[in-house]
């Protein structure tokens, strides 16, 4: 009897010791509204850039286009060479990418499409060159004129950063895709 106590003693010692580590806890925190002040490049909200990518501590440039309408925002640990991109959000007029380009990049990726309203656009994670998750948004005009990237690299832990993608996707499209210039 005290033999087969201690075996099973010993087995549940080596499962809970072979099981993964805890899962970080969630964090469901809403974005917010992801162009209100504080502004980072212009047009971006600092808060949704700190709950998205986890960061407290960052460095942000951004980029314009002719008569000073955004083209990009590039958020980093910092802005050196060794500094870790955390988030860039890129809009392309002209896109560089046609139709083709862009369903083969949909494939390659297994991209969903973007939920109803939101399109034509698809949502994916890829890993990029350091092994590092990168979740992404590609959407377009109807036209394949005009393109809108969200990139999340590392986002930030406990937090669905696809969802994030799609979520600042969602709210810039009006401003940045607009068939207005």
């Amino acid at each position: 009897m005290r033999i087969s106590f201690l075996v099973a003693f010993l087995s549940a010692l080596v499962v809970s010791a072979c099981s993964a580590s805890p899962a970080l806890p969630s964090d469901n925190r809403p974005l917010g509204n992801v162009t209100a002040a504080p502004l980072e490049c212009d047009m971006i909200s600092a808060d949704a850039i700190k709950i998205a990518t986890g960061l407290k501590n960052y460095s942000a440039v951004g980029t314009k286009m002719d008569q000073g309408r955004f083209a990009s925002c590039s958020v980093a640990t910092d802005l050196t060479a060794k500094g870790k991109l955390s988030l860039v959000i890129e809009v392309f007029d002209p896109s560089p990418d046609d139709a083709e380009d862009l369903e083969n990049t949909r494939r390659s990726t297994n991209g969903t499409d973007l939920p109803d309203g939101l399109g034509p656009g698809f949502a994916a994670r890829r890993k990029n060159g350091q092994d590092q998750s990168i979740a992404f948004v590609y959407g377009w005009t109807s036209d394949y004129k005009r393109l809108l990237t969200v990139n999340i690299i590392e986002g930030a832990p406990g937090r669905d950063s696809l969802a994030d993608a799609v979520e600042f996707f969602r709210q810039l499209k009006p401003l940045l895709l607009t068939s207005s210039r």
